[in-house]
């Protein structure tokens, strides 16, 4: 298919839309239909591609998309979240990897969100989530690469005693299935949205930064990234605190969501 049939004036798009905030997946279709000499469905899902890539329209619910003011300072310093690796979560990547080659996981550290906070804690955490299988094996073998530093899903109590009062302690807890991730060079690490969530649901593990850092945490990550509600409200519906997240959101936290936000449940 040649890429000039699919190839629709941006600027037609955003006059026929002019004044809505949001615009729902069939318009979007039948504006397609009537500017495209290729109306087919694969060059429809080219035609969304494009335009997300370009950031015309952001995905904020099922089949609901909103326009970003390119104008607005705000969005226009908006970018897209991708972290840098301290050398040691790259060797624990590896021996991960090498001892589990099959198991699904996700790796991040604490120091991600200091970008976002006020007052910053003495320790950078390494966090592993796995499979339930493998999770207690895993706990096994890196506590013989890390003794002494390894934490198999730590209640309050534990992270009050033992994990916090040591730097570089590494947490291993059961992958949430459904978890939102991509791989960048080679680590599989969970998105932005999902650390939120993480965050906020276990207050018992990160309790040390509830209360307005947390409120800082999700205004200051809202406003210098680009955050997929649909992304953080689907997978704050697997942990089971989607009506929780957005009251915390809406009367805690300045910060705006979508016209159709209601519309991700």
């Amino acid at each position: 298919m040649k890429e000039d049939a699919i190839k629709v004036d941006e600027t037609e798009l955003m006059k026929a839309f002019s004044g809505s905030r949001s615009v729902r997946r069939s318009d979007l279709r039948k504006f397609f239909e009537q500017h495209s000499q290729a109306a087919t469905d694969q060059a429809f899902r080219r035609f969304l591609y494009r335009l997300e890539k370009r950031q015309v329209i952001e995905p904020v619910g099922s089949g609901v998309y909103a326009f970003p003011d390119p104008l607005s300072p705000a969005v226009a310093q908006k970018k897209q979240f991708f972290p840098t690796w301290s050398q040691e979560l790259v060797l624990l990547n590896d021996i991960f990897r090498k001892a589990f080659p099959y198991a699904q996981y996700m790796l991040w550290e604490t120091r991600l969100l200091y970008e976002f906070m006020l007052l910053l804690p003495g320790q950078n955490f390494s966090i592993l989530e796995t499979e339930r299988e493998v999770c207690e094996s895993a706990f096994n073998l890196l506590s013989q690469e890390y003794s002494g530093r390894v934490f198999l899903a730590p209640d309050r109590s534990i992270m009050e005693r033992y994990v916090l009062p040591q730097p570089g302690s590494l947490l291993v807890f059961r992958l949430v299935t459904e978890s939102p991730g991509r791989v960048v060079k080679g680590i599989p690490f969970p998105r932005l949205e999902k650390i939120l969530v993480d965050v906020f649901v276990e207050n018992d593990v990160f309790y040390f930064l509830q209360g307005e850092e947390l409120v800082r945490i999700f205004e200051n990550a809202f406003s210098s990234y680009w955050i997929s509600e649909k992304t953080l409200f689907r997978y704050a519906r697997r942990r089971k605190v989607s009506q929780k997240l957005r009251q915390f959101i809406l009367e805690r936290a300045q910060i705006e969501l979508s016209l159709f936000s209601e519309n991700i449940e």
